[in-house]
């Protein structure tokens, strides 16, 4: 498995903290959202190009070995400080309507089934959020997340996006 993590590490990061432009990080990430969005994609039912050669060969063993592996990384570290109350209470404004903690958690850490928010690259943020508002990201349970985004504006993505990237 050591040279199959290296392969995770070229894009992912060593520690599961991505230093590349859209591509997540997967530290933290809990258990079965890692496990989830292997399956999607190994079965065709999520599309990531760089991927395709990845996953398809890969067994539900292996997708689960992932998906504890980076679950017990610790999270990212935001790289900017904290958001401050101002800032908060404009996302809040977008987010307690849309009830994201009801599936993301009250801190964004993610449970269940539903990824880890708080520390991830705001880049993928923005990017996954577009593609959730333009249904082109498909997978279990996503479903909602088109209806709860379409009405966002790319200001508002561009706000969420930031400030979830802040959190710890």
């Amino acid at each position: 498995m050591r040279e199959k993590l290296e392969t995770c590490a070229a894009c992912h990061g060593p520690n599961g903290v991505s230093p590349n432009q859209d591509v997540p990080s997967l530290a933290a990430q809990p258990d079965i959202v890692t496990q989830w969005q292997l399956v999607y994609m190994r079965d065709g039912t999520r599309k990531v190009e760089a991927m395709e050669a990845v996953v398809k060969d890969m067994t539900d063993s292996d997708i689960r070995f992932y998906g504890s592996y980076f679950a017990l990384l610790p999270p990212p570290v935001p790289e900017h400080s904290k958001p401050n109350e101002a800032e908060s209470a404009e996302v809040l404004n977008l987010i307690k309507p849309r009830r994201c903690a009801s599936c993301h958690d009250d801190t964004m850490a993610g449970k269940g089934e539903a990824p880890r928010l708080a520390g991830q690259r705001e880049d993928y943020l923005v990017k996954a959020l577009r593609d959730f508002r333009q249904n082109v990201r498909r997978g279990r349970g996503n479903a909602i997340m088109v209806e709860l985004v379409s009405t966002l504006t790319d200001n508002d993505v561009r706000i969420l996006a930031q400030y979830l990237s802040r959190l710890p």
